[in-house]
């Protein structure tokens, strides 16, 4: 006769294992360029940035502000070994949270700041089934794919 106890130990481990199973296929790393072309959209307090990863490697990024304002650039992404590069994408301070104002507050001269327009590198992941591309990871501040590109 098997006791409660040992099954309550039985139950524990088996619930262990299929919480971990999940969590490993719950996120992870994208590895193909052509899972990441698509539309993006990052929301934070009414506003919205929209960014558009084509397959010919420019990119369009649309900003929403709060305020009304829109502002729209454009530029080239590359991928390599995960990661997107970004020459020219911008974040504009109003989506950042506070750790980030706090490290752009102490950049010193001509070190770059993470509410300008510059170089970002951001790795891509896949967030139960959707493409994510973290801007602020400990904030939860991501862009997420919206549409697929596939041209």
């Amino acid at each position: 006769m098997v006791s409660s106890r040992h099954t309550v130990n039985r139950l524990t481990v088996l619930f262990s294992a299929v919480a971990v199973a999940l969590g490993l296929v719950g996120c992870a790393p994208i590895r193909s360029e052509r899972e990441v072309t698509g539309v993006y959209e990052l929301n934070v307090r009414n506003q919205k940035i929209t960014l558009e990863l084509d397959p010919s490697h420019s990119f369009e990024e649309t900003i929403r502000l709060a305020s009304g304002q829109v502002s729209k650039q454009s530029g080239r992404w590359r991928w390599a070994y995960g990661g997107i590069s970004f020459d020219g994408l911008w974040i504009p301070p109003s989506f950042a949270p506070d750790y980030i104002h706090q490290a752009d507050a102490q950049a010193g001269p001509g070190q770059p700041k993470y509410t300008e327009r510059g170089v970002w590198s951001i790795t891509a992941e896949s967030h139960w089934g959707n493409t994510v591309l973290p801007v602020f990871p400990d904030a939860d501040i991501n862009f997420q794919m919206v549409k697929h590109l596939n041209r």
